[in-house]
């Protein structure tokens, strides 16, 4: 497990503290999810991503890699330029292509690609921007909230109300994913939605190697441990006590003043 902690703080007035952590599960024998969390240390915005990769050879880790790059770099450079929802989108679409041009040029790793979900955050609004099954969480001491909308086949039956999200759950093509980076297929566009960030509110970032194994109620109660590191790395364990099937990452941000 590698673990990772920023906090961004403007004195009396605002806080926010993020920790991650990533493993790669029990079954696996390597890791192909990709996190990253950045404080605003000036830059005006605080961030924080989750992608889970895709591919054979290890392709996989090589695209999270690339998307979490791409995107941090993109932003880097250009925020402040565009509208928040126009930067994420063309920050996307770059890391996108990148990982196809690095497909192509490696036939080991063609139909490479990755899912991603990310926060950008400036003081208490957040951009939660994804492509994918990778998701975003609202937890509060009063419940949880799913945030993200999962990109996959299984869900746009359930939106189409042709099967219950019941059955959704148990679906043999639960996992099929319909848009992610990369893949060859140019299906990166993401889906973004604005938030306000209240006081006392947590934003979970997961891969579905968290999601898929752990109930909601479970995730609320580990999510709101006094620390988040506490938090991040309690998600992983309960994640691989319930079997670890597949890589797993969790990224909890909490607004504390």
């Amino acid at each position: 497990m590698y673990k990772l902690f920023k906090r961004t703080h403007h004195p009396g007035t605002f806080e926010v503290q993020m920790a991650g952590a990533c493993d790669p599960g029990r079954a696996r024998d390597h890791n192909e999810d990709a996190i990253s969390i950045q404080e605003d240390d000036g830059r005006g915005y605080y961030l924080a991503l989750v992608c889970d990769g895709m591919g054979g050879h290890n392709a996989g880790e090589v695209a999270s890699a690339v998307a979490v790059e791409t995107i941090s770099e993109y932003l880097a450079q250009n925020f402040g330029k565009l509208d928040n929802t126009e930067l994420l989108e063309h920050a996307f679409d770059q890391a996108s292509r990148k990982i196809d041009e690095q497909a192509e040029a490696n036939p080991d790793a063609r139909g490479m690609g990755c899912t991603c979900v990310m926060v950008l955050g400036v003081r208490d609004h957040l951009w939660v921007a994804w492509a994918g099954d990778s998701r975003a969480y609202q937890v509060r001491e009063d419940g949880i909230v799913q945030l993200s909308t999962d990109h996959t086949v299984v869900q746009e039956l359930v939106d189409q109300q042709l099967i219950t999200p019941e059955q959704a759950a148990v679906h043999p093509y639960r996992g099929r994913i319909s848009r992610c980076l990369g893949h060859g297929k140019k299906k990166g566009q993401p889906t973004i939605r604005e938030f306000t960030f209240p006081l006392g509110a947590n934003v979970l970032l997961c891969s579905d190697g968290l999601s898929d194994v752990l109930e909601d109620q479970e995730v609320q109660m580990l999510v709101g441990q006094r620390d988040v590191r506490s938090s991040a790395r309690r998600l992983i364990e309960a994640a691989n006590g319930a079997g670890g099937p597949d890589n797993i990452s969790a990224i909890v941000i909490r607004r504390v003043v």
